[in-house]
């Protein structure tokens, strides 16, 4: 005995449903996962743990007191390599009593950034994002992508793009905004001038 003669609509009402349930799975695909955090400037910066490149550790609070350049990368990003030749500049030119220039690679492979960063003798200190976690908390898109966070954590400075962070300009800049910062906020751990 055979079903088919028996129910002929059968077939014709699981081929509607298995497309109506494929059609529903299709849809929520399409739904945007939460949208993370955006900074902007004035709000405050999340303390989150950096990965250096050795296997140390630290943590953004950990750095409290100095203003923070903290530069996100990758080695297969070329606005990210032409740049970083003058953030290394601009952390020689800076007072290390007062700043801290960091790097944060968002490579898959540490190897390569500290390979990178050997071979182009880039000395300030970077880090390595482990899984994009940090990444991902910060919402970033787009690279290089720098953040120049105060001694309390609140981001001053956002820039997006390649910059010439060693030129007189941009110095000046960080100086009147550690500056600012320092005025404003009298009764906080400032570290230096």
């Amino acid at each position: 005995m055979t079903l088919a003669p028996a129910l002929p609509g059968l077939a014709g009402s699981v081929r509607r449903w298995c497309a109506a349930g494929a059609m529903l799975v299709a849809l929520a695909g399409c739904d945007k996962p939460a949208a993370p955090a955006v900074f902007a400037e004035g709000q405050a910066f999340p303390a989150f743990m950096l990965a250096l490149l050795s296997g140390d550790e630290a943590t953004t609070a950990r750095l409290h007191g100095k203003m923070l350049v903290l530069n996100v990368w990758a080695t297969w990003c070329p606005p990210c390599r032409e740049e970083m030749p003058s953030l290394d500049r601009l952390d020689k030119t800076l007072d290390a009593n007062r700043f801290a220039v960091l790097g944060l690679s968002i490579d898959a492979d540490t190897l390569l950034a500290a390979e990178f960063l050997l071979q182009h003798r880039i000395g300030f200190k970077n880090y390595f994002d482990k899984d994009a976690a940090v990444t991902r908390q910060l919402g970033l898109k787009a690279y290089p992508e720098t953040f120049v966070i105060s001694p309390d954590r609140t981001l001053l400075w956002r820039v997006t793009g390649m910059h010439d962070w060693s030129s007189a300009d941009t110095v000046q800049k960080l100086e009147r905004l550690y500056q600012q910062h320092k005025a404003a906020n009298p009764g906080q751990t400032h570290v230096g001038k």
